[in-house]
């Protein structure tokens, strides 16, 4: 499909194409019924004379005394057909959410290795849920959107105070640094520290320890300003999101639940609507010409359990903006849509919960793809500190341990901090889950999208693959269809 200034992949699915292609199905469909039943009121098996072309009537008058006399099968097992292909729907329907959603890794394990990357089905069989299939993509995809729509990362590390941030962190990285400070001297310059008495060790270390606050809101605002040099964001998401498929299918389940149950409802409806027709349909071509309704069931539950599945995404996403219909009488939006704000504000609780939140940033710059260019970043905090921290004394401390011991003990201070800041930096995710303000920043951005942006929260989720789920449906119909003509009316 081709739009101005974008290029979209066409989709099987397709609307404009699915409005076409529903009604020339079930016209093709009856067409043959109606071709096979006049081919049986043609002499000697023929439709067309031997001299000319004679029109022969569908319905004559020996069809209509047909119809009038009946079925000899009793007619409560039409009756069934609407009420069974009600059931069709709604089984396809909640079928195809749970082929979406499960499982969580690729059943049967033993032939995972025949799966495709990045696809739910397996060349030799089996399948696992298309969400966990392809949560790497997802994830890197709701990330792009946040990162471009919803939350400026530097913005975000910006709202964090350095002396609320020293403040906190300073219960562990205190007594760490005074255990480092002490090591270090011990280590470099042992006849030196050994000699003094231990109050002037203790006040030694206390006095290098006043500049311990600065050193912490240096590093912070350090943090502030190369964020983006130090923090992968998406690597982040997607790694998260492949390790805990549980969480990735979780959010999306609560996000859309209301839209879930729709597409679950509608089934029921859409399949009882249609079975009506194929009530009709199949009772006046059993009658007619009997042979030919043998397949009808199976076909007819194919088109159900299709059309069912794709009615129902088509109501959730569709149309994207409010449109009014019958003179201006109603306005008619995608449910999904329709819902922005509460579905806003339940994104965004579950993205900090389950994704953006401290530990989980944290985590990726102090062990994650730039975890050493955050490592160099700690250090040369240390560095300035040990520096300052010396002051004055600072070319005496050179002097006494040599320049060489001095870098070397200057670089130690550096790693061995780094190497702490791992255990020290949990006592501060409260305060900064609080200060980065990811829930509320996200979700008043998230309500202020146009729809056609808002939609891709969800909508990626069925978009590449809503095919497989709407054929799966359409296959699970026709064997319902052809277990209902052998248990009820092949006899």
């Amino acid at each position: 499909r081709v739009c101005v200034g974008s290029w979209r992949r066409p989709h099987w699915c397709g609307g404009d194409e699915m409005l076409i292609l529903a009604p020339m199905v079930t016209s093709v469909l009856i067409a043959s019924a109606g071709w096979g039943h006049r081919k049986n009121l043609g002499d000697a098996g023929e439709f067309f004379g031997e001299n000319e072309m004679v029109r022969r009537s569908l319905l004559g008058s020996g069809d209509l005394t047909a119809l009038k006399a009946g079925s000899s099968t009793h007619f409560a097992l039409y009756i069934l057909i609407p009420f069974i292909s009600a059931v069709v729907g709604y089984v396809t329907n909640v079928v195809a959410l749970k082929m979406t959603f499960y499982p969580l890794e690729f059943t049967p394990a033993v032939l995972k290795f025949a799966q495709p990357v990045g696809q739910p089905f397996g060349l030799l069989g089996g399948w696992q849920g298309i969400i966990p299939a392809k949560a790497g993509k997802m994830a890197a995809i709701l990330c792009d959107l946040m990162t471009t729509k919803l939350l400026d990362v530097k913005v975000m590390f910006g709202k964090i105070h350095p002396e609320k941030f020293a403040e906190a962190l300073a219960p562990e990285m205190t007594p760490s640094m005074h255990r480092i400070i002490e090591d270090v001297a011990r280590r470099e310059a042992p006849e030196f520290w050994e000699g003094l008495p231990s109050y002037v060790q203790a006040e030694l270390v206390k006095e290098a320890m006043v500049g311990a606050p600065e050193f912490l809101k240096n590093v912070i605002e350090d943090l502030q300003n190369h964020v983006y040099e130090v923090l992968d964001l998406k690597a982040m998401v997607v790694k998260l999101c492949e390790a805990n498929k549980g969480d990735v299918v979780r959010m999306f389940q609560e996000v859309g639940e209301s839209e879930f149950r729709i597409i679950e409802n509608s089934g029921a409806y859409f399949g009882f609507a249609f079975g009506v027709v194929q009530m009709v349909v199949f009772y006046v071509v059993d009658v007619l010409a009997s042979s030919y309704s043998r397949p009808l069931l199976p076909v007819f539950g194919f088109i159900t359990g299709y059309l069912t599945n794709w009615v129902a995404l088509k109501l959730i996403f569709r149309p994207i903006h409010p449109t009014k219909i019958l003179c201006g009488a109603m306005t008619i939006q995608g449910a999904f849509l329709k819902r922005q704000d509460q579905v806003s504000e339940k994104f965004a609780k579950l993205n900090q919960e389950l994704f953006c939140n401290a530990k989980n940033l944290w985590e990726e710059m102090m062990h994650g793809r730039l975890k050493g260019e955050f490592g160099e970043l700690v250090m040369r905090n240390t560095r300035r500190f040990t520096d300052t921290t010396l002051g004055a004394a600072k070319p005496a401390a050179i002097l006494v341990l040599g320049p060489v011991a001095y870098h070397r003990m200057r670089e130690h201070i550096a790693e061995q901090l780094v190497r702490e800041l791992p255990k020290c930096v949990p006592c501060s995710y409260q305060y900064q889950d609080v200060a980065l303000e990811v829930e509320e920043t996200v979700c008043v951005a998230m309500k202020k999208l146009p729809p056609d942006e808002f939609e891709q929260v969800l909508h990626p989720v069925f978009e590449e693959d809503e095919i497989k789920l709407i054929v799966i449906g359409g296959c699970l119909g026709a064997l319902v269809g052809l277990a209902q003509y052998v248990l009820v009316f092949s006899s």
